[in-house]
């Protein structure tokens, strides 16, 4: 375990050298004029986009790396944990995930996937813990991996559910997935359960909606009711007597950030939810870097409002 940690603190801090230095390298070829451009210049300008792909993908395995070391510790302890169940689909694949470094947001925000900015926001309740992909040699970033093979899934999962702290089910389509809602209804206290809707369009979550529906007998919130900008994003708990309640994903703008945009908005959407398990919660700090590109803003169009107006005078 400790040389598979080891492994995955170089490959991340190898990573991060090759992102720093391909961004600066793209950064200091953007000034070069055009005039002076040869082949030579040509070439070396091909190096910045394979080193930020290199620098992301080794970040990636290295995370990989460094949760599949801890991943035995965490399973094996006696700590009540999160269970985190979703359809194989939502995990983000290397390559997409990779390329996905190309585009400036993406590497903004940390390369942080959904899952590992969700298991940082629960980590008051629990370790994150779900079921890993058939097959795969190393787990994708997030909750630490629990593998069985065939049939054997569905007893890890029930019995994952009677000890887990707390249950949370990305809403997705598939057998298995129904499964589970299903095993849920029967298994997990309501005020246990939580589902995750994570930026979904509204004819998706209209169709899990319906098939949700006719497991629980009851009406989770429609889409019109709850959706922003076309899509549903937020949390569906429940009473004690399955009423449902839709938290959104949302916070207050200067406490939202473009480095692990999905971190503060989760823990905003949980506030109830830490309220009811009697958890200490603060709020995410004011984000400088939103702060600063508010106001970085704000003096350019200042500016371009004074040239107007001197322009008239």
């Amino acid at each position: 375990m400790a040389e598979t940690l080891r492994s995955g603190k170089v490959l991340k801090r190898t990573g991060i050298a090759l992102l720093i230095a391909g961004l600066l390298l793209g950064t200091m070829l953007r000034f070069v004029p055009d005039s002076e451009m040869n082949d030579a210049l040509l070439v070396i300008g091909i190096f910045p986009i394979f080193m930020i792909v290199g620098g992301a993908f080794l970040f990636f395995r290295g995370r990989q790396y460094a949760d599949k070391a801890i991943a035995g510790t965490i399973i094996g302890d006696s700590k009540p944990d999160v269970l985190y169940l979703r359809t194989f689909l939502a995990d983000p694949s290397t390559i997409g995930h990779v390329f996905s470094a190309l585009l400036t947001p993406t590497l903004i925000s940390g390369l942080a996937t959904e899952e590992e900015q969700l298991r940082d926001v629960l980590q008051p309740f629990g370790d994150l813990v779900a079921i890993g992909q058939p097959g795969e040699t190393l787990p994708k970033p997030g909750a630490a991996r629990l593998y069985a093979s065939g049939d054997e899934w569905k007893e890890v999962v029930t019995n994952q559910m009677h000890v887990a702290r707390l249950v949370i089910i990305r809403a997705g389509r598939g057998e298995g997935l129904l499964w589970e809602l299903k095993q849920a209804l029967e298994i997990v206290n309501p005020k246990k359960l939580l589902i995750l809707v994570l930026n979904m369009k509204k004819k998706h979550y209209e169709r899990f909606r319906e098939e949700a529906n006719s497991i629980f007998q009851i009406s989770l919130p429609e889409a019109d009711a709850v959706k922003r900008f076309g899509r549903v994003a937020g949390f569906i708990r429940f009473s004690a007597d399955w009423k449902p309640d839709f938290l959104p994903l949302r916070a207050p703008y200067f406490r939202t950030s473009a480095y692990k945009p999905y971190q503060r908005l989760f823990k905003f959407a949980l506030r109830p939810v830490f309220e009811d398990f009697v958890l200490e919660w603060h709020p995410p700090p004011v984000s400088r870097l939103t702060v600063a590109v508010v106001v970085i803003l704000g003096a350019i169009g200042l500016l371009i409002l004074l040239a107007i107006a001197a322009s008239f005078s």
